[in-house]
């Protein structure tokens, strides 16, 4: 198809994308410890989020819901499409939350827990935006609460020989995580993780090694898409796409 426009902004390869809410902007993140938003009408940069201290991770806007949920009676209804808070990780271990309303504000912060190594390739929020899940490298991933200070409530933990959490997505039902690593792709059950006497997570089978770079949930949660890949280094047998269909039990 014909370019429409060249978003040229960033001096380092960019590492993610993505669209806003309202399909007015786009947020890039980038090598360069660049966070930029686009504004998608006039193709020229909007606003700079300059916080992070590496490589960017991830980036997540805030789901609508919590908006509604924390509405006045007397103000105006707030639109669907809109998401005035940003989230986004760097290589380094680093979660920053952004209020995309406040150019000057500086950003929140959430800290690493004691004796956990710096990293964070992944994160997510609640589907009622009152939670993060943030991947860490020690096969963990960290739940934060918002308003409840910068360090983690609870943390769940993998299994030792799983690997670096790299993925995370959150199932429309707001108990069911989905979490990936190197060995293979797990879905939490947040509910029953206090239960030591059932195992808290069941195991999705397809993918067997590669690092698993994404998980897609659609808005009804009933389908998913993953993707897995080691840039060639062992061979080309997981470079795997896979599409399930999700089917409620009960």
């Amino acid at each position: 198809g014909r370019r429409i426009t060249l978003l040229s902004k960033h001096k380092k390869p960019v590492s993610v994308l993505r669209i806003s809410p309202d399909e007015y902007g786009v947020v890039s993140g980038a090598w360069d410890r660049a966070v930029l938003y686009w504004d998608l009408n006039t193709g020229k940069l909007a606003r700079a989020f300059a916080g992070h201290m590496s490589q960017i991770s991830s980036i997540e806007f805030q789901p609508w819901s919590a908006q509604v949920q924390a509405q006045d009676v007397d103000t105006e209804p707030v639109d669907k499409r809109a998401s005035p808070v940003l989230l986004t990780t760097s290589i380094d271990g680093q979660c920053l939350l952004w209020d995309m309303r406040a150019p000057k504000a500086l950003p929140q912060s959430f800290h690493l827990p004691k004796k956990t190594p710096p990293w964070a390739t992944s994160a997510c929020w609640s589907c009622d935006g009152r939670r993060i899940y943030v991947g860490r490298r020690n096969n963990t991933v960290d739940e934060y609460e918002l308003g409840m200070g910068s360090q983690p409530s609870r943390t769940l933990k993998l299994p030792m020989n799983s690997g670096p959490v790299t993925a995370l997505a959150m199932m429309g039902n707001n108990r069911s995580l989905v979490c990936a690593s190197t060995d293979n792709v797990r879905m939490w059950d947040l509910a029953s993780v206090e239960r030591r006497s059932s195992v808290p997570f069941q195991i999705i089978p397809g993918h067997h090694g590669g690092t698993i770079s994404t998980i897609l949930v659609d808005e009804t949660s009933r389908y998913m898409l993953t993707t897995s890949g080691n840039r060639g280094w062992d061979g080309s047998s997981n470079n795997v796409f896979l599409g399930y269909e999700v089917t409620p039990i009960g």
